[in-house]
């Protein structure tokens, strides 16, 4: 079955995720995670692709870059296959080293970039109970000293005004919430905090949807679904029927 195409950034900008196959770890030491970022740090160089923000988990690893040229193919191919070489050569590991393609996320404008990087930088805090300022293996460090290592930091502290500004936007809990698209549903412990986001930009409750006007009702439901919920847990929140949600979020024909 042949592969479809991926979707374009009308900005530039893209969230990337790498994961390791079959989940395996792409890291073991620092000295891996170095050899990693020195591998984006020159690969990204080669093709003309910025990397704005970045965080190496134990499986996983997230991007978000600016690509005005519309190289993230190569560049990401070359990051992958730069890093499998040394991953196999230290390890005495053979086949695949990264999981399949790669996920990417189009960003269409300042309010997604925003919200992308610092869902990035909380990767840690969800994954580990690690706050992004005791982890040294993202990019929240450089922003908040300042000192560039790999990202380019001066896109994003011009766009919020300075370090200061830009401590204030990470532990703000009333920015948006954000989900990356290449993720089907919320995880468990998400869905708490994306709905009552949802609830609190249209001022009401998870029981007082139900009362709401129709076209309002939907449009609550409809945003419950796209940030990430089942059709099953908005049920069980608002007490609406499931037909009702469906149809709603133009699922009416999916289970």
């Amino acid at each position: 079955m042949p592969r479809t195409s991926r979707k374009r950034s009308e900005t530039g900008f893209y969230h990337v995720i790498l994961r390791g196959n079959g989940k395996q770890n792409l890291f073991e030491t620092d000295k891996d995670r170095a050899a990693f970022m020195e591998a984006a740090r020159s690969s990204f160089s080669r093709d003309s692709v910025t990397l704005i923000a970045w965080c190496l988990m134990d499986n996983h690893v997230h991007l978000i870059i600016d690509d005005p040229l519309d190289r993230i193919s190569t560049a990401i191919q070359r990051v992958t296959s730069t890093y499998a070489m040394y991953f196999n050569h230290t390890f005495g590991h053979s086949g695949h080293v990264f999981e399949g393609r790669y996920g990417s996320v189009p960003i269409i404008d300042d309010e997604q970039l925003l919200a992308a990087v610092k869902y990035v930088h909380n990767n840690p805090l969800k994954g580990m109970g690690i706050t992004p300022d005791r982890y040294p293996w993202c990019s929240y460090s450089e922003y908040v000293s300042g000192v560039s290592r790999f990202a380019d930091i001066d896109t994003l502290l011009e766009l919020l005004g300075g370090t200061q500004a830009f401590v204030m936007f990470s532990i703000n809990d009333n920015v948006t919430g954000y989900r990356p698209a290449f993720k089907k549903y919320a995880d468990e412990d998400e869905r708490a905090t994306l709905a009552q986001q949802v609830f609190e930009s249209f001022g009401c409750t998870a029981t007082g949807v139900k009362e709401l006007p129709k076209k309002t009702r939907n449009q609550v439901l409809k945003a419950l679904c796209e940030c990430g919920l089942t059709v099953k847990h908005v049920q069980r929140l608002t007490g609406i029927g499931e037909w009702t949600i469906r149809n709603a979020a133009g699922r009416i024909n999916k289970r």
